[in-house]
């Protein structure tokens, strides 16, 4: 009887270690938002990530339209997909592409308003469409031994949703949560803030990136024994590349001023794209008497664009 008693003392002592062991093997995933077609800052941050070594990937919507050859960035995450452990959900500009396909009669024309949508959509195959059509807006991230947490571009009901404290709802939204942690797109700034237990994070953005002299940005999360640690990272890249790109791909000749103002953004971290917007709607209407996106005569674009960027 004593060696029965001493070999399931062995057994229990072999899974309490292996279960310690599981629970020591802390996670690393990467969080990347926001690329906007942006292909050279992407490539940048994924080799950065790696360096870091890091486990997953999570893709957190918005990977094409602003920048030029919006292709080469979904090559970049069919490769991705192909060769790691990643999650995707959609944004608001793959929502808008397939708004598109669903209702070709709305109307996109070769102009700062409306050109940049056209352009993209225009690069892009039936198989990126469907690929995003494939995904959800939001998601939540399950694995045994570890906290789990929600994602999503805009907010859990929309992509389009901005989770920033002139939002009435964000309040509601954090103090219904079902989880201590929601992790967020769209905003373009890294940022933590709190709700009491509940922790609201946006990781940045990889392609448009605000502030931060224009630096690429993502993020890192670190599991712990309480849940997620955040690392945010700005890093350096190949700007001229992509300003170069925006002179050879076509996109300036069908939205000069919003491709001027995504310059601007990139190289600076001063995004004026939608302030611009504004004021050239506001100047044509006062000029004109009515104004109707997309049909801003350029001439408002030019005057609004001057008044941002000297």
């Amino acid at each position: 009887m004593k060696y029965k008693y001493i070999v399931r003392i062995r057994v229990t002592v072999q899974k309490v270690f292996i279960l310690i062991t599981e629970m020591e093997k802390m996670m690393k995933l990467a969080v990347l938002g926001d690329i906007h077609s942006n292909h050279v800052a992407l490539d940048t941050c994924i080799r950065h990530a790696l360096d870091q070594n890091v486990d997953e990937f999570l893709f957190i919507g918005d990977y094409i339209s602003d920048c030029p050859y919006p292709q080469r960035t979904m090559k970049v995450i069919y490769e991705m997909r192909k060769r790691y452990h990643c999650y995707f959900i959609r944004g608001n500009r793959e929502d808008y592409m397939l708004k598109h396909r669903s209702h070709p009669e709305e109307r996109w024309t070769y102009s700062s308003a409306s050109g940049n949508l056209l352009y993209t959509y225009e690069n892009l195959t039936e198989r990126d469409l469907n690929f995003y059509e494939s995904m959800d807006i939001q998601g939540i991230y399950t694995k045994s031994g570890y906290a789990p947490f929600r994602y999503c571009h805009g907010s859990l009901t929309s992509s389009n949703e901005l989770l920033i404290p002139s939002n009435e709802n964000l309040e509601n939204i954090m103090s219904n949560l079902d989880v201590d942690l929601l992790v967020g797109g769209h905003t373009h700034i890294q940022e933590v803030r709190k709700f009491g237990t509940k922790t609201l994070i946006h990781p940045g953005s990889v392609g448009i990136p605000w502030y931060h002299n224009g630096k690429t940005q993502y993020m890192i999360l670190h599991s712990t024994n309480q849940g997620w640690e955040e690392e945010f990272f700005q890093l350096e890249y190949d700007v001229k590349a992509v300003i170069e790109e925006f002179k050879t791909s076509g996109i300036m000749e069908k939205a000069f001023y919003w491709s001027k103002l995504n310059i601007h953004a990139i190289s600076t971290g001063d995004d004026y794209t939608t302030p611009c917007l504004k004021l050239a709607m506001k100047m044509c209407e006062e000029s004109e008497g009515s104004v109707a996106w997309p049909d801003i005569p350029e001439k408002y674009w030019e005057m609004a664009y001057h008044q941002f960027v000297k």
